[in-house]
């Protein structure tokens, strides 16, 4: 046990902060490190961007000193007990490896890798490594959506037969990220919660994308889970505004539907009654992932909610839905023709 920890029963404490890195200081990175710097149980030494002007407005705003341009070596040489990867997919896996190699806990943002095969050199490395890796599927910590995969849990709507989602955002998007296609950027998030309802992985998929230019389209992906639920999955980037309608996800049973709209509520029809129960308006997933993520770091015999074998199934539907929108067929998930 390190000095740095005390032992209170059979749960260990540790008497100052977590030490916690950022790479990446885009979006996403901000908004992880605004809620680390407002915690008294984290310390945040050092955050990592390529990006100068993102290193100074860091500096400015939250007073966090230790800015590096390289996330590598910001890992090599600053003592740490974790790190929070927000940096594109395309970086995820050389920097979390580097950080399970230095014996770190890994946060690692959406989607964990670019492809499945190089998300599963992590699953190999993360095995005999001395941290873990949460994947960072922020949905997963809504309480809203919580709620509602507990009524699915717990019977209320009998057996799962269907789930339909929509995920919408403004035109903006396709300026912002050229380069990252939508099944990977809004609507990994759908493919996520679909697997995580059913609990299984998937069989087929049909994807199909209409409008334009570039990503400035809908996408809608049907895809079929090994347990026969049909999946109707939606993202689109068409809005004008950023008043896009509210994300919506809808599961149907054998016995009834559980319907959740965000930021209004649940609301569920079955054969005793309709039910329905606003929205959790004080609920702030990103917070209570890092609340999730920092207890287990704290805390090694806790499991994460999830692991990497759940990403990688996320990503292996992504990627035969890029297949079949490329190749215009329905493309069987995990094969590669």
């Amino acid at each position: 046990m390190s000095p740095s920890e005390t032992d209170t029963g059979n749960v260990v404490r540790r008497a100052e902060p977590l030490r916690v890195l950022v790479a990446g200081a885009g979006l996403f990175g901000r908004e992880h490190i605004a809620r680390l710097v407002g915690r008294a149980d984290v310390q945040v030494v050092g955050v990592a961007d390529t990006s100068a002007d993102a290193l100074a407005e860091m500096s400015s705003r939250f007073a966090v000193a230790n800015g590096a341009a390289d996330p590598l070596r910001m890992i090599a040489q600053t003592p740490a007990d974790a790190v929070i990867v927000a940096t594109p997919a395309e970086s995820h896996v050389e920097i979390c490896l580097r950080a399970l190699d230095a014996g770190l806990c890994v946060l690692l943002e959406k989607p964990v890798a670019s492809t499945a095969a190089a998300a599963t050199k992590l699953l190999a490395a993360s095995g005999a490594a001395r941290g873990f890796v949460l994947p960072g599927h922020v949905l997963r910590f809504s309480r809203d959506h919580c709620r509602l995969v507990e009524i699915v849990r717990a019977g209320a709507i009998g057996d799962v037969l269907y789930i339909n989602s929509r995920r919408y955002r403004d035109e903006s998007h396709a300026v912002r990220y050229p380069d990252v296609d939508p099944i990977l950027m809004t609507l990994i998030h759908d493919i996520d919660l679909a697997q995580w309802i059913t609990g299984a992985g998937f069989g087929s998929v049909l994807a199909r994308r209409s409008g334009g230019p570039g990503f400035r389209s809908i996408t809608a992906v049907s895809a079929t889970a090994n347990s026969g639920a049909i999946c109707e999955l939606r993202t689109a980037w068409t809005f004008p505004a950023m008043d896009a309608p509210a994300d919506r996800l809808e599961v149907v049973g054998t016995r009834g539907s559980v319907e959740l709209v965000v930021g209004e509520g649940l609301r569920v029809w079955n054969a005793d009654q309709s039910i329905e129960r606003p929205a959790d308006a004080a609920d702030d997933p990103l917070r209570n992932e890092q609340d999730h993520f920092l207890a287990c770091v704290a805390d090694r015999s806790r499991k994460p909610a999830l692991g990497l074998p759940e990403a990688i199934e996320g990503l292996k539907l992504a990627e035969a839905s890029l297949q079949s929108l490329q190749l215009q067929v329905e493309a069987l998930v995990g094969s590669r023709r």
